[in-house]
């Protein structure tokens, strides 16, 4: 088996995502707000990628493209996959549920369905969501008349995501680590020790797995001290 390597600047959550897909291999996977196409040069194996975006055309290495606004779903046009990523976008869109329930009808069963986001609370995050009143942000909440690729992002963290992909039709909703400083900063550890010292209350006082899974997840370090959350779950 090829084994990839990765570039010295490549984004440590673009790694984390194609080290997910290569191990569990998918043979066909939509790549969605795929942009300028990053996905098909990252797989150490063979597979089919099809591609989504609303900004960009169609890259290089895509066997098909849709040009459309995820925030209308996954389009009715695009087919059947093992595999969905949809990497740094989730945290733009207005209709997080919608957006989800379409990515399920387009997976198979037992498919995999990766996304990446900036994680609104790791440690530093909360003392800043304490100061301004709102997450840590690209820019600020100001320009709300016309769209942007780069837009303030809304806040998708570990039980957010955990609410909206268990209602959309996933389950085995995974945190994965992602190479990057934890914490990065000393000071941050101390608030992290706070929000862990809350999750492990919360996880003794569980009182079903499916409970237990959630606090697990919120308890490991890339969800306290991780700037990125890779986040995959399963069609079922």
């Amino acid at each position: 088996m090829n084994q990839t390597i990765f570039p010295k600047n490549w984004r440590a959550h673009r790694q984390a995502v194609a080290s997910v897909l290569n191990q569990r291999q998918p043979a066909t996977v939509l790549d969605i707000a795929c942009g300028l196409g990053w996905l098909p040069s990252s797989l150490s194996y063979g597979a089919t990628v099809d591609g989504m975006d609303f900004f960009c055309e169609q890259p290089e290495g895509y066997r098909a493209f849709a040009k459309a606004d995820f925030n209308l779903g996954v389009p009715d046009t695009m087919g059947q996959y093992d595999a969905a990523v949809c990497c740094e976008a989730m945290g733009y869109l207005q209709n997080p549920g919608m957006f989800l329930a379409s990515v399920r009808r387009h997976l198979n069963t037992g498919g995999t369905f990766i996304l990446s986001v900036p994680n609104p609370t790791y440690a530093g995050a909360r003392v800043t969501h304490l100061i301004q009143g709102a997450p840590r942000s690209y820019s600020e909440f100001v320009e709300n008349i016309h769209p942007d690729p780069h837009m303030p992002w809304l806040a998708l963290g570990v039980y957010q995501l955990w609410l909206l992909l268990g209602l959309n039709g996933f389950a085995q909703i995974t945190v994965h680590e992602v190479d990057e400083p934890k914490p990065r900063h000393a000071w941050e550890r101390l608030v992290g020790m706070i929000a862990k010292g809350y999750i492990r209350r919360r996880l003794r006082k569980a009182q079903s797995d499916h409970e237990r899974e959630l606090w697990t997840q919120a308890l490991c370090d890339q969800a306290i001290y991780g700037r990125q959350l890779v986040v995959s779950a399963v069609a079922v």
